[in-house]
């Protein structure tokens, strides 16, 4: 096991230890160290410490599959897709969008706030 994967789970096991009358904390701690566990075992190791290295930052923000001036050019764009992954993200007027569809077929558009939002 590696030694940064070491010393996160032993973390979580000391930081579980200081709560024991806290059932709750110690179940999420123990759930997050499972995930370490299950990220391990399928050989992702390696692709999370890229991710969390990123996590929060614009290398780790979506990229868009397209950019399009307006909306109904996203959605026109979109009907005409024969596959568009899940929880697509295509760029409007500047704006990051998640495009998804409704229960009756249609596309929505739902912008997603930026970094500076978040931030700010």
């Amino acid at each position: 096991m590696s030694s940064k994967l070491e010393d996160l789970l032993n973390s979580l096991e000391a930081l579980a230890g200081q709560h024991p009358n806290e059932p709750e904390s110690v179940a999420t701690l123990k759930t997050a160290a499972k995930a370490l566990h299950f990220i391990r075992s399928i050989g992702k190791l390696e692709d999370f410490w890229k991710y969390e290295s990123v996590f929060g930052t614009k290398e780790h923000w979506p990229k868009p599959l397209r950019s399009f001036s307006s909306g109904d050019e996203a959605r026109a764009w979109l009907r005409t897709q024969p596959d568009v992954p899940y929880a697509a993200v295509v760029e409007v007027a500047g704006s990051l969008h998640s495009a998804a569809r409704t229960r009756e077929g249609e596309w929505v558009l739902v912008r997603l706030p930026s970094i500076e939002e978040l931030e700010g």
